[in-house]
């Protein structure tokens, strides 16, 4: 299993892409065992909806991701980005698509550097980690000043491979 994310910096205005970030993601050990529970099934494993990833989430840190990681470095709570139905794309065989967009609007006056997949919990799509949601993957770019002059159209591919 690996993962690329990819990031468009997007201008307000014209909507037109004025850089384009791409980086092999860091899938964590949690995210093992997190598939492992969601095909097994067992009576001592969280629900399915649970297992199911439901957000992302942004940071400013930019200390290299492990395997090892289990939450976002220096989270920005106020930018946690939902992830529905619609946020979420299968066309290409072993592969699925997580797609989320920080509007002009949002999280301007921080310096974006870090990304994590999380998985839905047992609570609301937006708790924090703390023993009720798992860390699918994390991943650090270069650092990216928000400002209402641009939107951030974060794509992550998830690919299942042999």
């Amino acid at each position: 299993m690996n993962g690329v994310l990819k990031i468009h910096i997007k201008c307000s205005r014209t909507k037109r892409i004025i850089k384009t970030l791409i980086k092999r993601n860091t899938i964590t050990y949690d995210a093992g065992d997190t598939i492992r529970a969601l095909l097994a099934q067992r009576a001592t494993d969280d629900a399915a909806a649970e297992l199911q990833l439901g957000s992302m989430r942004f940071g400013t840190d930019t200390t290299t991701p492990t395997r090892y990681d289990t939450d976002l470095i220096a989270e920005v709570p106020a930018v946690r980005k939902q992830l529905q139905d619609a946020n979420k794309v299968d066309g290409i065989t072993g592969e699925i698509s997580l797609q989320a967009t920080m509007l002009s609007t949002e999280g301007n006056g921080n310096t974006f550097a870090e990304a994590g997949l999380f998985t839905f919990g047992p609570g609301a799509w937006n708790d924090g980690v703390g023993g009720s949601l798992t860390m699918f993957s994390r991943q650090v770019h270069a650092g990216i000043p928000k400002t209402s002059a641009f939107t951030l159209e974060y794509n992550w591919t998830i690919q299942f491979t042999t």
